[in-house]
């Protein structure tokens, strides 16, 4: 009698295992192909461009380009942008955002000639954090995915509406986004 019910259970595993065989193979036909087009050469996608590029802003590129399009249509990357973390040959999609990362910031202004005590007398603290109230364009343009242009603005920001509240207010300003904000929050004070 158990060899009997050994050799039912045995039999029954191996029809469990076939009827499994032939519905993965079922399933594998029935899938679609996967088909990758070739975007029309016509086309055109738009791009959010921000970070550590010349000029952030929104693009309006070919459907079938590449990181490095974007790149250059945004004016180049930053002295301080970290290409490393970038592929420049990946394509890209419509309505994407595209953010380029800035190296870490080293204590040290992009000149590399600034002392502690001339960052302090420059609108810096002599712990090397620089208040985006009094900071000069020049020193300003130190930070990481700040250029001069960005620089200019935040200065003109802080003309026209007063001093910065909190360093989130930084956002505000044209080119900055909060994720540029949160790679400068250890850098900057108000």
């Amino acid at each position: 009698m158990a060899k009997l019910v050994v050799a039912g259970i045995a039999c029954m595993a191996v029809g469990i295992a076939l009827g499994v065989l032939v519905v993965g193979v079922l399933d594998d036909r029935a899938a679609p192909a996967i088909v990758i087009d070739d975007p029309r050469p016509d086309a055109t996608i738009v791009v959010s461009v921000e970070g550590a590029v010349a000029t952030p802003g929104v693009y309006h590129l070919k459907a079938d380009a590449r990181v490095q399009d974007a790149l250059n249509a945004a004016g180049g990357p930053t002295a301080h942008a970290d290409l490393a973390r970038v592929n420049p040959a990946a394509r890209l999609r419509d309505q994407e955002r595209l953010f380029i990362p800035t190296l870490p910031f080293t204590g040290e202004p992009a000149s590399g000639g600034a002392t502690a005590a001339a960052s302090a007398t420059a609108g810096g603290s002599p712990a090397g954090i620089i208040n985006i109230n009094t900071a000069a364009v020049e020193l300003l343009d130190t930070l990481p995915g700040i250029g001069p242009a960005i620089a200019a603005r935040i200065v003109a920001y802080r003309e026209a509406n007063g001093p910065f509240r909190s360093v989130d207010e930084l956002a505000e300003v044209e080119g900055i986004s909060l994720a540029m904000v949160d790679e400068l929050r250890s850098l900057i004070t108000v």
